[in-house]
């Protein structure tokens, strides 16, 4: 009998210690989940919501991210203007902003929970956020004022004669909240399909070419970059994008840089279109661990993510472009509606197809070309 019972008892403690497990898997799944919900609404402009908005904020401002108060100042100037002006603030005034307390819970369940646009080392440490002095790895604090770039990566051309790895660049934060406001021309137009340069046809034309242009319009602040490898030779495809795309961000950035035109510090933000969730996992970590040896002064590495094209309209223009330069290298004698479109997006570039060197195929001295 009493044999029975411990055996009973054993029993309720293995299901009490399995639930446990499983609760806390469930947990974990659902805060990457909503964390990565929460990136791709940040990334594609769809902030409705205040905690959406607060992850905008703190995507951008590395004050925000230390600094309550300067979250709120922030927040305030960028979706509540109209009742703000920016320099003071009453106490009427007060009443009728999101409160502070509010913006600072959203800031600590972004931070503390899904470890996202995290404070500097001394401001988390001051937070409790760092237990016991336990830091697994040393953290360099960003300088104030920091700005970013935001790049969207598309590639094209794996089982053809060349492959193209091309990315679009955004510079200013004014850009990405512009995003909206082509989302709201597409819902405008009632528009149900996606922009991809392969399911383009003759009766789409027209508002593919619309929508190319809206969106150079609405983004000043921007720059495409390619680079193109001619595939003779190479068996292990995804390792040569792999590079291409180490090579593309390397060089993006010294041109960015020695130009003057984005010079560092910045952090660098990297998007590319999804692919198979293993694949894409090993080449966002390949390729952001080579960028952190180049030890590059200035340059802070913070989000590698694949994200799903079809919520993105980012995504979708640089598969627009890229679709446009691979059907260029491609040309046959036969010509449609997508020469037109590609023909159209690279005269609006002021791009030549005729630059590219097609003979080469050494991965590490590619050409990187910028355009805008």
């Amino acid at each position: 009998m009493e044999e029975t019972e411990s055996t009973d008892q054993n029993s309720e403690l293995d299901e009490q210690v399995i639930s446990a497990e499983d609760k806390a898997t469930a947990k974990k799944e659902k805060l990457e989940r909503e964390r990565v919900e929460l990136l791709n609404r940040v990334n594609g402009g769809s902030i409705a919501k205040v905690r959406d908005r607060v992850a905008f904020i703190l995507n951008y401002s590395n004050e925000a991210r230390n600094s309550d108060i300067a979250l709120a100042w922030l927040y305030w100037q960028t979706f509540e203007k109209e009742k703000f002006d920016g320099s003071t603030v009453t106490e009427e005034e007060l009443k009728n902003l999101t409160k502070q307390g509010t913006l600072s819970r959203h800031r600590a369940k972004i931070q503390n929970e899904y470890k996202l646009f995290e404070a500097d080392v001394a401001v988390k440490q001051y937070r409790r956020v760092l237990r016991n002095n336990n830091i697994q790895e040393a953290v360099e604090d960003k300088p104030k004022g920091l700005k970013t770039y935001s790049v969207y990566i598309d590639e094209t051309g794996k089982n053809q004669k060349y492959i193209s790895v091309g990315s679009l660049w955004i510079l200013e934060i004014t850009s990405l909240l512009a995003y909206k406001e082509l989302d709201d021309w597409k819902h405008s137009k009632a528009l149900k399909y996606e922009f991809h340069f392969s399911d383009l046809d003759r009766f789409r034309l027209p508002m593919f070419k619309e929508f190319f242009n809206k969106f150079l319009e609405l983004h000043p602040a921007i720059s495409f970059k390619l680079i193109v490898l001619n595939n003779k030779g190479f068996v292990d495809k995804n390792s040569v994008i792999t590079d291409l795309t180490y090579h593309l961000l390397k060089k993006g950035v010294d041109h960015e840089n020695t130009s003057g035109r984005a010079p560092l510090p910045r952090v660098l933000q990297v998007w590319i279109d999804e692919d198979e969730k293993g694949s894409d996992t090993l080449k966002i970590e390949n390729i952001k661990e080579r960028l952190a040896s180049q030890k590059m002064e200035g340059l802070f590495l913070e989000e590698f993510q694949a994200i799903d094209s079809s919520s993105h309209l980012y995504i979708q223009i640089i598969d627009l472009f890229t679709g446009a330069i691979n059907r260029k290298l491609h040309q046959t004698d036969a010509r449609n509606h997508k020469d037109d479109f590609a023909e159209y997006v690279l005269d609006t570039l002021g791009f030549d197809i005729d630059a590219i060197d097609t003979e080469n195929n050494d991965k590490d001295h590619s050409t990187v070309f910028n355009l805008r």
